[in-house]
């Protein structure tokens, strides 16, 4: 029985998928697009930066989460504080990790406010890709509730005092009755406490993960739906 060449195994599994999905045609759309000249300009690039930034996060997210436990615990006997200790000096290339999470997630919220800056320069946001506007907002509201978020799951002494700040602030949101709720919704009772760090983990982990990526999704195919804009 001769052994078939890797080449054929490779055809036989493209094939396989083209029959149940337009896999090459899919991947000769997003690699053989043509890009116009003026998107050579160094600015133009600050979206793709973004992208790799939000990607990066995702990715040292999901290792930081193997390790992390997110239980307030006793005072004095913490297991979420207990946990970013261990990762920071026991886990090997953990203080690593944390420090790209950490710094990717501050350079990431200043590289959105200059993609949009560029994005409102360059005229961009004009008709007919207003919605994608509208997205990208969506997008940069979503990463600062990322950082909102993930700045509480430390459960230290500066993360804590400034979650009540946060809150607060959030808190006096008028009408006084919406207010009310959204205090009640971010920390799970009457004070900053076990529930809240369970709760920011929650939306920190699971739902505004999934959202920045559903978003992503809908950001490039509007991009590819309207092409790129030219400078005014």
């Amino acid at each position: 029985m001769a052994i078939p060449h890797p080449r054929d195994i490779q055809l036989a599994v493209v094939n396989w998928l083209d029959e149940r999905y337009p896999f090459t045609k899919a991947v000769d759309e997003a690699l053989y697009q043509r890009v116009p000249n003026f998107a050579n300009a160094f600015y133009y690039c600050f979206g793709g930066m973004v992208f790799i930034l939000i990607v990066l996060q995702l990715v040292t997210g999901i290792f930081l989460s193997f390790y992390y436990v997110p239980d307030a615990g006793t005072p004095g006997n913490s297991p979420a504080y207990n946990s970013v200790l261990f990762i920071q000096n026991t886990q090997f290339l953990g203080w690593l990790v944390r420090g790209v999470h950490f710094w990717g997630a501050n350079i990431l919220i200043i590289m959105v406010l200059i993609h949009m800056s560029r994005v409102y320069w360059t005229g961009s946001y004009r008709a007919p890709r207003e919605l994608n506007w509208i997205v990208g907002v969506l997008m940069l509201l979503t990463i600062l509730g990322l950082s909102l978020t993930g700045y509480l799951l430390p459960w230290d002494n500066k993360a804590y005092f400034a979650t009540q700040v946060t809150i607060k602030i959030g808190g006096l949101t008028p009408p006084a009755q919406l207010g009310a709720f959204i205090r009640e919704v971010l920390s799970g009772g009457a004070v900053v406490g076990p529930a809240t760090l369970q709760r920011f983990f929650t939306i920190h982990v699971f739902l505004l993960p999934a959202l920045i990526v559903l978003l992503m999704y809908v950001h490039f195919r509007f991009i590819r739906a309207h092409g790129i804009a030219e400078p005014l």
